[in-house]
């Protein structure tokens, strides 16, 4: 009898972050369901799983990790790469987490909101240099260190009009140099600084959780919130507890 070949069908990779840090999710308590069922998934490293022999119909995952709020993701098969479909979904701490560290919250609720958002101006993993328009190529100003641009979207601050565009990098070229996806909407001067994005979570109802780690230093954030269509933006201080709404 010839031997049996088995193939195997990688339909999903999905990467977890802390959404506060940027940094992997090495958690081991946790699950997947997909449109309510369990589904099984074999950890990769650095926050990394695969779905072999899933399917690639569009569903609802469902991600449950300890110390961590759930996470709830719609698969649309159309919006992933066909070879490689691959979803970053970044989680946001549980008050109830037992580290026990410090955090802060924005919470509420606000009609036709459909994604909030922030960056840190103060905290800047970089700064632009040069920009290749016709090439996509970005060239960051890092004195004496290396590149360490280890999320793919970065936000690209412009501090005159208190506002920031999402890069999204394709690919690292040199220690200096990355290609983006597309470029960016509009111009930037050059020392713009690009940050890491820090993502909350929202309700199709509007209703919003966003989380911030008080490490007792500066915290005010440029958040953006996009409300029926158009982009709204905030700098708030969550060191300022009057502050801490949107509208």
């Amino acid at each position: 009898m010839e031997g049996g070949a088995f193939r195997h069908t990688l339909d999903l990779l999905i990467s977890i972050y802390d959404a506060t840090t940027g940094r992997a999710v090495e958690e081991s308590s946790l699950s997947f369901k997909r449109d309510g069922k369990e589904v099984r998934a074999e950890y990769r490293g650095e926050g990394s799983y695969i779905f072999l022999n899933a399917g690639r119909d569009n569903s609802l995952m469902h991600i449950s990790v300890k110390g961590f709020e759930d996470a709830y993701v719609n698969l649309d098969y159309e919006k992933l790469d066909k070879i490689l479909p691959a979803v970053d979904v970044f989680l946001i701490p549980s008050e109830n987490t037992a580290k026990g560290e410090a955090l802060v919250t924005l919470q509420g609720k606000l009609n036709g909101l459909v994604s909030v958002e922030a960056i840190h101006p103060g905290r800047p993993v970089t700064t632009l240099r040069d920009l290749d328009v016709k090439r996509r190529t970005m060239t960051i100003f890092m004195p004496n260190r290396r590149m360490n641009m280890t999320q793919s979207r970065y936000g690209l601050l412009n501090a005159e009009k208190q506002t920031f565009e999402t890069i999204e990098v394709e690919a690292e070229l040199t220690d200096r140099k990355i290609r983006l996806k597309q470029n960016p909407l509009e111009e930037f001067p050059i020392n713009s600084p690009i940050c890491r994005i820090v993502y909350g979570q929202v309700k199709e109802d509007g209703s919003y959780l966003f989380r911030v780690r008080d490490d007792g230093k500066n915290l005010k954030y440029l958040v953006k919130y996009v409300v029926d269509g158009q982009n709204r933006y905030k700098v708030i201080d969550f060191h300022e507890p009057e502050e801490i709404r949107l509208d």
